[in-house]
């Protein structure tokens, strides 16, 4: 039975070395961990529980994570930025980054337009879900 999705972020590396990650994620979750970056827990896979972060995927033991609740926006999704009052410039954009922001208590959203990194961060309000655009 599949369960729903969990999203986190880990803030700090377990203090248990390394033996909470599969051995041949190690290097890659190094690159990854810590950070604010909010990853899907969505499966498991043995004693590891499976964590993805657009397509990257890592092996983890069950750990201390933050948990936070997700948005409904995930990296790779189509998204349109809204003007908002004039705050934002609208664009067609793809979610590059989901981070945590632990001042304001939020996740933010960066975007890509054209496969360039747009700057600002975006929070849920400025962005809705689209289509992706059709590739005949």
């Amino acid at each position: 039975m599949k369960s729903k999705p969990k999203y986190g972020y880990y803030p700090w590396w377990p203090e248990n070395g390394d033996d909470w990650i599969h051995p041949e994620d190690i290097n890659l979750a190094r690159r990854l961990i810590p950070s604010m970056r909010i990853f899907r827990r969505d499966g498991e896979l043995g004693p590891f529980v499976v964590l993805h972060y657009g397509i990257v995927q890592l092996r983890v033991q069950r750990t201390l994570w933050q948990e936070v609740e997700s948005e409904g926006f995930e990296i790779g999704d189509w998204v349109e930025v809204l003007a908002r009052s004039y705050r934002n410039t609208p664009r067609t954009a793809v979610i590059r980054e989901v981070l945590w922001d632990g001042n304001s208590r939020r996740i933010h959203y960066q975007v890509s337009e054209n496969d360039l990194p747009i700057p600002n961060l975006f929070t849920s309000e400025d962005l809705q879900h689209i289509e992706p655009p059709r590739v005949d």
